[in-house]
C-alpha cells in the first residue's frame, strides 16, 4: 500500500515542478528567448554540423518526409490564398456596410485611452505612425512625387511664403552650414565646373534639367498612344514586314557621316579617359607644361623676329625719305668768312654805270 501513496507524492511534486517552470517561463519569456537567440549565434558552425549530420545519419526518412509533405503543397497553398481573398473580401463587405459604426467606436476608443493615459497613448499612436511610416514610405513619397508633378504650384507658394516669414533665418543657416563646411561645398562647385568644362569641350550641350509641366506630359502620352495604338494598313503592315533589298543593303552610310562618327567618337573617349583615368593627370599637366614652353618659344622667336623686320622697314624708310625729301638751297657764303677784316662788298660796289664810271 505503500508504493501507490509513493507514487501519488511524486506525480505531485512532479507537478508542482512543472507548474514551477511554466511560471518562470511565461514570467522570463523574453529572457529565455534572448538567451536561446545568443546560442545560437555562438554555436552557428556547430548547429549546422548537426544538421548535416543528421540529415546524412536519415536521409531516407528526411527525404520521404520532404516527399510527404510537397504532395499536398501546392494544394495548401492555394487554399491558404483562397482563404485569405475570401477574408479580406468579408472584412471589406463588412467594414462598408457598418462603416459610421466602425469610425464612431474607433473614436470612442481613442477618447477612453487618451482619458486613461495621455502619455502612454501619445507614446503607441507615435510608434504607430512609425510602423506605418517604416511600411509605406516609398509609396507616400511617391504619392507626393505625382501629386507635386501634377501641380507643382502649391508647393512653391508655399516654400515663396515660408522663405519671406524666415529669410533672415534661412540666410543664417546657410551661412553657418558654409562656415563649417566650407572645403566640402567649395570642392563641390569645382566638381561641377570642371563637368561643365568638360561636357562642353565634349561639344555637349549644358546640363539643364527641368520639369515638364503636366499638361505637355499629358499630351507627350496621348501622342505616344495614338501613334502605337493606331491600326495600320495593309499597305504599312506589307512595308515593315518586306525584306530590303540587296541594294538597299549595299547602300550604307555616307562616308562623310561615318568619318564625323568616329572623330566625334574618338574626341569623346578621349576626354572620358584624361577625366576618370588617374594617370592621365600627369601627361595632362606635362603637355600643358609643353604648350606653354612652345607659346614663349614662339612668342621670343616672333618679338625677334618683328625686330629685324622692323629694323629693314626702318632702313628702307629712311632711304626713301633721302631720295624723296625737298632741300633747303645752298646759304650764301657770309662776307666775312673769308676775311673778316674786308669792307662790306656793299660799301664798293663793283659798277661802270651812273656817276661811278
Amino acid at each position: 500500500m505503500t508504493a501507490p501513496a509513493e507514487s501519488g507524492e511524486e506525480r505531485a511534486a512532479a507537478e508542482r515542478k512543472n507548474e514551477v517552470r511554466r511560471v518562470y517561463r511565461e514570467r522570463n519569456a523574453e529572457r529565455i528567448r534572448e538567451g536561446k537567440r545568443a546560442w545560437r549565434e555562438r554555436n552557428q558552425d556547430h548547429i549546422r554540423a548537426y544538421r548535416a549530420a543528421y540529415d546524412a545519419e536519415h536521409r531516407a526518412e528526411v527525404a520521404a518526409q520532404k516527399r510527404e509533405y510537397m504532395k499536398g503543397y501546392g494544394a495548401r497553398k492555394a487554399a491558404e490564398a483562397r482563404r485569405r481573398k475570401a477574408k479580406a473580401a468579408s472584412s471589406k463587405k463588412y467594414y462598408e456596410a457598418h462603416k459610421a459604426e466602425h469610425h464612431a467606436y474607433t473614436r470612442q476608443w481613442q477618447a477612453r485611452k487618451r482619458a486613461e493615459d495621455p502619455e502612454g497613448y501619445r507614446a503607441m499612436r507615435a510608434k504607430a505612425q512609425r510602423r506605418w511610416w517604416e511600411t509605406h514610405k516609398d509609396e507616400y513619397n511617391a504619392r507626393l512625387r505625382a501629386r507635386h508633378r501634377e501641380n507643382p504650384e502649391p508647393k512653391r507658394a508655399q516654400a515663396r511664403a515660408y522663405y519671406a516669414a524666415h529669410a533672415e533665418e534661412l540666410k543664417a543657416k546657410k551661412r553657418a552650414y558654409y562656415g563649417a563646411n566650407r572645403e566640402k561645398v567649395l570642392a563641390s562647385n569645382r566638381a561641377w565646373k570642371e563637368r561643365e568644362k568638360r561636357r562642353l569641350a565634349a561639344g555637349l550641350p549644358p546640363r539643364r534639367l527641368h520639369t515638364t509641366p503636366a499638361a505637355e506630359r499629358r499630351a507627350n502620352t496621348a501622342a505616344a498612344d495614338a501613334y502605337f495604338t493606331r491600326v495600320r494598313t495593309p499597305e504599312e503592315i506589307a512595308a515593315l514586314r518586306r525584306k530590303p533589298s540587296p541594294v538597299e543593303l549595299s547602300q550604307g552610310t555616307p562616308p562623310e557621316l561615318v568619318a564625323a562618327f568616329e572623330r566625334d567618337s574618338t574626341r569623346i573617349r578621349i576626354e572620358h579617359a584624361l577625366a576618370t583615368d588617374g594617370t592621365y593627370a600627369s601627361r595632362q599637366l606635362l603637355a600643358e607644361a609643353r604648350r606653354q614652353l612652345a607659346s614663349q618659344e614662339r612668342a621670343t622667336q616672333r618679338e625677334q623676329r618683328d625686330a629685324v623686320e622692323n629694323a629693314r622697314l626702318d632702313a628702307i624708310g629712311k632711304q626713301v625719305n633721302d631720295q624723296l625729301r625737298h632741300r633747303d638751297p645752298p646759304r650764301r657764303r657770309h662776307h666775312l668768312d673769308p676775311d673778316p677784316a674786308a669792307p662790306h662788298p656793299m660799301l664798293n660796289p663793283n659798277t661802270t654805270m651812273g656817276m661811278n664810271r
